[in-house]
């Protein structure tokens, strides 16, 4: 059921109440003094589900660095940059609270806002959920969803402006070198409405001479035939990253009509079938390898498979091939009165330069890879750590990497839909409360609902 005008109107009330409601310690750029316009204003949400303690405004007030003549380490906020790139001068950095009660008034207000025609110009984003320690000293977890939780959704509704006319013009970004079945994710019959700035896919990677699997000549295998196919495909299949079965299942929703792709039934088959080989893997004598997601910190280090020869065993899909997880986007408000100014702040985040800052580190770090083609195959290709120091994968993982992205056969945004698998296969392994059968009856019902309110 779709939200009730009722419903409507109590949060209109509620944003007025909070006027906006815009973080207190966000950094911006003023308005130029005498003008009437309002400032450009960008959102930027890249935390709730990253893996780095410092905050985002920290790194873009010190987004790049100069040394001057006394030797002396000089830096420049992202607003500075842009400004000196001839960009807008007007920029206003909007932060949302990284998790908790004052992170849900605001996406409330911030929602209600771009519902009634307003909002930031610009949206710089993380997708689907995130879990993140509110600080360095891992006190509390927090889980939070994102701004959009169906981007899918939100481009059916005609949210995001058309941006191929601005892609033709574009001075920074080099469209031809952003991998194509991924930027595809961001685009309907209304246009290019999204681009995407990161992304994963489900892999496992083993050295090549404990294995008999190839890559090569098998890029069209199902879920179905991993679970019948050699350990190492097994493995894949069975322990693939808890949150991100809905590369297995895709595609898993149908956004045109709000609701799922798939039948109980079918949700049903797979989960007990990949609890079976779960326990299958139990009785193998299983190769050596690590089971990953491109994620863990050794992806970007250049010894990873530095002495060997590396296969990737992807996480193929039930209808053939193997997909991609979007993990973060950017896209500008159809709504915004300022098109050419917020699509130069897009078309320079999706820029090498920036692709390989600091601001890419929340979103790449120990999560994800970015879309530009290149990063991370060497030397001058690395991506930022936050620091001064850029990491790259081995010449060896970044050629096998060059193969399965090469192959994607398709890619989805990172859902609300993924947390669901994450919580049922917790509830599976640490002893179910109900039958199976129950499980996944319920958890049905609510992603369809979730899909349907949203």
């Amino acid at each position: 059921m779709k939200k009730l005008t009722a419903t409507l109107l109590s949060l209109l009330m509620l944003i007025a109440a909070l006027g906006g409601c815009r973080p207190k310690d966000a950094e911006e750029s003023r308005a130029p003094e005498g003008g009437g316009a309002e400032p450009l204003r960008v959102f930027i949400d890249v935390e709730f589900g990253s893996n780095v303690f410092i905050s985002v405004q920290e790194f873009l007030r010190d987004y790049e660095a100069e040394t001057t003549k006394g030797g002396k380490t000089k830096y420049k906020s992202l607003q500075a940059v842009i400004a000196e790139l001839g960009g807008p001068e007007d920029i206003e950095l909007e932060f949302a609270p990284k998790c908790g009660d004052e992170r849900d008034a605001y996406m409330t207000a911030l929602r209600t806002e771009i519902m009634a025609g307003k909002g930031p110009d610009v949206f710089v984003t993380l997708s689907g959920y995130g879990s993140h320690w509110d600080d360095a000293s891992l006190s509390k977890l927090c889980r939070e969803d994102s701004l959009f939780q169906f981007p899918k959704q939100a481009m059916e509704r005609n949210m995001f402006l058309p941006l191929e006319d601005y892609i033709e013009k574009a001075r920074f970004m080099e469209w031809d070198k952003l991998t194509t079945i991924i930027m595809e994710t961001g685009k309907n019959e209304h246009g290019q409405l999204l681009l995407p700035m990161t992304y994963t896919v489900p892999v496992a990677t083993f050295k090549s001479e404990d294995i008999d699997f190839r890559l090569d000549g098998n890029t069209g295998l199902t879920w179905r035939d991993m679970l019948s196919g050699p350990p190492e495909l097994v493995v894949s299949a069975a322990k693939s990253h808890a949150s991100m079965q809905s590369a297995a299942l895709y595609p898993i929703a149908d956004y045109k009509k709000d609701e799922l792709a798939i039948t109980e039934e079918e949700l049903l088959d797979y989960v007990t079938s990949r609890k079976d080989a779960y326990e299958q893997c139990k009785e193998m004598k299983l190769p050596e390898g690590s089971i990953s997601c491109l994620m863990p910190l050794n992806w970007f280090d250049d010894e990873y498979g530095s002495e060997n020869q590396l296969t990737m065993a992807p996480l193929f899909s039930r209808s053939g091939g193997y997909s991609a997880v979007v993990t973060s986007f950017i896209g500008i408000n159809v709504n915004t009165n300022r098109p050419d100014d917020a699509f130069f702040i897009v078309d320079y985040l999706m820029s090498k330069e920036a692709q390989q800052s600091k601001l890419y580190t929340h979103m790449t770090w120990g999560n994800a890879v970015p879309t530009r083609e290149g990063l991370l195959s060497g030397r001058g290709n690395g991506i930022s750590d936050g620091d001064s120091k850029y990491h790259y994968m081995s010449e060896n993982l970044y050629s096998e990497f060059e193969k399965l992205r090469a192959n994607i056969s398709g890619a989805d945004f990172y859902t609300p839909l993924d947390a669901e698998f994450f919580e049922l296969e917790g509830e599976l392994y640490d002893g179910p409360s109900k039958p199976v059968e129950e499980l996944v009856h319920d958890m049905y019902m609510r992603m369809n609902m979730m899909l349907a309110e949203s």
